[in-house]
C-alpha cells in the first residue's frame, strides 16, 4: 500500500493525547464520595471511559447525574493542572504542525474541560478546533462530531485524506461511519480485539511508531 500524508488530522482527547485515565477516575470518585455512593473497585473505571455522557452519568449516579455533572465539572476544572500529555505525542503534533496539516479535537469529554486542559498542558496551538460533549447532534460512537469537526474546517470527507486517531471503539466506529481513516493506540488484549476487528490504516502502541510511520512517508 502506498501511504501519503493525511489532508488534516481530528484526535481524540482522553487517552489519545491526554494520560487522563487516573484523573477522570480521581475526579468521578470524587463525585461518587461527595453523592454518598461508594468509589469505583479497582479497574472499574474502564467500562465507562470514552463513553457519552448521556450514558456515563445515569449509569454511574442514577438519579442524582444532574448534581453529578456539576460536581465533577469543578474538580476538572479545579485540578487540571494534573493533566499530562502521552508520551511521545507532542513530538507527532510537532511535526504535523510543520508539515502544515491542520488539525482538531473530536471528544466525548465537554469542550470547555479540554480547552481548560490544553492550556494547561499547552498544546491549544496545535489544533484549529474542538469539538467536545454536545456540539455535534449525537456524541462518538456516532459520526456527527467528526463530520462537524470536518465541516467547521471547511473539508470535504469525500474527496480528502482524512485520519482520526483514537484509543476506543467509540474512536473506530466513529471514523468508520465518516469514512475516514483510523490511526489506533492499541492498549492491551483489548485493543488487539478491536484491531482485528475494524482493521485501522495504522495502529500503534507508542507514539515513536506513528512518528516512524510519518517520516517515511
Amino acid at each position: 500500500m502506498t501511504h501519503t500524508l493525511p489532508n488534516a488530522v481530528l484526535w481524540d482527547w482522553d487517552g489519545t493525547i491526554a494520560d487522563t485515565y487516573s484523573f477522570l477516575n480521581d475526579a468521578h470518585n470524587h463525585t461518587l464520595t461527595t453523592l454518598g455512593f461508594p468509589t469505583f473497585k479497582e479497574g472499574e473505571y474502564q467500562q465507562y471511559f470514552g463513553k457519552p455522557r448521556e450514558m456515563l452519568y445515569p449509569a454511574i449516579y442514577k438519579d442524582k447525574a444532574d448534581k453529578a455533572i456539576d460536581i465533577f465539572g469543578e474538580y476538572v476544572f479545579e485540578n487540571a493542572d494534573q493533566v499530562q500529555p502521552i508520551d511521545g505525542v507532542r513530538e507527532v503534533l510537532t511535526y504535523l504542525k510543520e508539515q502544515n496539516i491542520p488539525m482538531g479535537i473530536v471528544s466525548n469529554k465537554k469542550s470547555d474541560y479540554i480547552q481548560e486542559e490544553l492550556k494547561h498542558t499547552q498544546m491549544k496551538a496545535y489544533f484549529q478546533i474542538v469539538i467536545g460533549s454536545g456540539d455535534a447532534q449525537a456524541d462518538k460512537p456516532s459520526g456527527a462530531p467528526l463530520m462537524l469537526a470536518l465541516e467547521q474546517m471547511k473539508i470535504d470527507i469525500d474527496k480528502e485524506n482524512i485520519w482520526y486517531v483514537g484509543d476506543t471503539e467509540n474512536d473506530l466506529a466513529c471514523a468508520q461511519e465518516c469514512g475516514a481513516k483510523t490511526i489506533f493506540l492499541c492498549n492491551g488484549d483489548q485493543g488487539k480485539a478491536l484491531v482485528a476487528k475494524y482493521r485501522p490504516y495504522f495502529d500503534f502502541t507508542h507514539y515513536n511508531q506513528l512518528k516512524e510511520f510519518l517520516v517515511a512517508i
